[in-house]
């Protein structure tokens, strides 16, 4: 390999681990940085939404949806239908270091989603 080409090599390389670290330190300074309303999953019908909303709190930002449960048996069988029995969360995004967490709580006949970024 020749002169040249490794030092083209090297900054190709540096400007990649630049581009690399200045997304994952952006990331970290977006407190307020939410993930896609697109990410929910989807709901069963006849389940009605009742709206989406972006809140924040000392801990972060998340996305919630709400939806309209009646009672704790329709909440937990959409639940288990929306598989939230529990916290998930996605893969890692490399370029960011981040993944999308989704879980749910059921409170005064409404079920509540959130979408939440991890860390």
């Amino acid at each position: 390999m020749g002169k040249r080409r490794r030092h083209l090599l090297f900054i190709a390389v540096s400007l990649l681990a630049f581009v690399w670290v200045a997304s994952v330190g952006l990331t970290f300074i977006d407190e307020g940085k939410t993930p896609p309303g697109s990410a929910f999953p989807g709901v069963p019908g006849p389940a009605v939404v009742k709206g989406t909303s972006q809140e924040c709190g000392s801990g972060g930002c998340w996305r919630e949806m709400v939806i309209e449960a009646g009672s704790a048996d329709v909440a937990n069988e959409l639940i288990d239908e929306m598989d939230l029995s529990q916290e998930r969360c996605s893969a890692r995004n490399l370029l960011t270091l981040s993944r999308i967490c989704t879980g749910s709580s059921y409170a005064g006949d409404e079920l509540r989603v959130y979408l939440r970024y991890d860390y």
